[in-house]
């Protein structure tokens, strides 16, 4: 067995479980079965307010990222399509692919995000203390975010 199977155990992790962090009425709660600890993906929980953007057009030569839509809708670039993903709708993309998401749309956008790699958390952690600091979003100088991204596998446009 190796020590990751071995740090895993089987795990419920309830609905009120887990890591929160709000950013205006925005709402991300990470579900990673190990809290506390870098396991080898990340998941989230999240919760787009309406008419905020979420992330900007950007890519990953590494990570793989999922999104299932739970409720609302989300506005989605992956590669050189926009559509906008429902309740029930999943996005798989694959490292290199550009994408991004926002929230056009009047109600709250609840959805799962699934990323393939242990930093995303660190990344996203800096990232919303990046946006809670900055006057405006998104910033009128991206140069502190693509710096901040290109330390975690993260290539804005």
């Amino acid at each position: 067995m190796t020590v990751a199977a071995e740090a895993l155990e089987p795990r419920l992790i309830h609905a009120d479980d887990g890591e929160r962090y709000t950013i205006g009425a925005s709402e991300v709660v990470f579900k990673n079965p190990l809290p506390g600890a870098s396991s080898e993906w990340t998941i989230i929980e999240y919760t787009l307010e309406p008419h905020r953007p979420g992330a900007l057009p950007h890519y990953h030569r590494e990570l793989t990222e999922t999104f299932y839509v739970l409720e609302g809708e989300l506005c989605m670039r992956v590669g050189d399509q926009e559509m906008t993903a429902t309740a029930g709708s999943l996005a798989v993309v694959a490292p290199g692919t550009t994408h991004g998401f926002r929230n056009d749309s009047d109600k709250p956008a609840r959805f799962l995000l699934h990323a393939s790699g242990p930093q995303h958390k660190s990344f996203l952690l800096e990232l919303f203390e990046l946006v809670r600091t900055s006057t405006v979003w998104p910033p009128a100088d991206p140069t502190a975010m693509k710096r901040l991204g290109e330390r975690y596998d993260t290539y804005y446009l």
